[in-house]
C-alpha cells in the first residue's frame, strides 16, 4: 500500500493511504506545503474534488478547516478515504461522495470557501475549472492542480491571484468576485 503523510497542522506527521497510482495521482509533499503556506482554511468549508485518497482535504483539517467534502467515483479512492478517515478519528468532520465530479457540482445549492480541483492531468479541462468555480462563495478560492503544460481559463466571475509551478505541476489560484 501506498503511504504519503500530512505535512503539519493538527496531523503532522500522520500517515495517510493512497490509492494505487493505476487510480489516482497524488500531489507532492512539496506543493502540498505550498499550498497551505499559502492558504487560511482555518475555520472553512472545504470541498476536495477527484480526492483520490484525501491528501489536500486531510492536510486542510490538520490545518484547522471545519469541514471537508470528498467527491470520487473510484470504489478504491472512496475505501481510501474511508480508512484514512477513520485513522485520523475525524468523521464527524467530513462528507465523503461517491460520484462523477461534474454530477455533484450540477445543481447543487451548497457553497464553498475553498475547493481543491485535482483531475487526474489528461482528464483536466477548463469546464472543469469553470463547473467548480461556481460551487465558490463570493470571495471563496479555487485552486487548480494541473499538468504544468496546462493553460487555465479563468472563469468571467473570478480572479487569478497566483500561478506557480513545481516541475510538472501547476498550481493556480482564482477568487470568485
Amino acid at each position: 500500500m501506498l503511504l504519503t503523510k500530512i505535512s503539519s497542522g493538527e496531523f503532522g506527521g500522520r500517515s495517510l493511504n493512497l490509492p494505487p497510482q493505476s487510480v489516482t495521482r497524488a500531489i507532492s509533499a512539496k506543493v502540498r506545503s505550498a499550498i497551505f503556506n499559502t492558504l487560511d482554511v482555518e475555520g472553512r468549508i472545504v470541498l476536495d474534488l477527484f480526492a483520490g485518497g484525501g491528501t489536500l482535504g486531510f492536510e486542510a483539517l490538520s490545518h484547522g478547516a471545519e469541514k471537508v467534502t470528498f467527491v470520487d467515483i473510484s470504489d478504491r479512492a472512496i475505501k481510501t478515504l474511508k480508512q484514512n478517515a477513520t485513522d485520523l478519528d475525524v468523521e464527524k468532520r467530513i462528507y465523503i461522495k461517491k460520484m462523477d465530479v461534474k454530477k455533484y457540482a450540477k445543481d447543487l445549492g451548497l457553497k464553498y470557501d475553498i475547493i481543491f480541483l485535482d483531475p487526474p492531468y489528461k482528464d483536466f479541462n477548463n469546464a472543469l475549472v469553470k463547473t467548480a468555480s461556481n460551487l465558490l462563495q463570493l470571495g471563496g478560492i479555487l485552486v487548480v492542480s494541473c499538468s504544468s503544460r496546462s493553460f487555465v481559463e479563468e472563469p468571467d466571475d473570478t480572479l487569478e491571484l497566483d500561478e506557480k509551478n513545481y516541475g510538472d505541476t501547476k498550481i493556480v489560484y482564482l477568487q470568485k468576485q
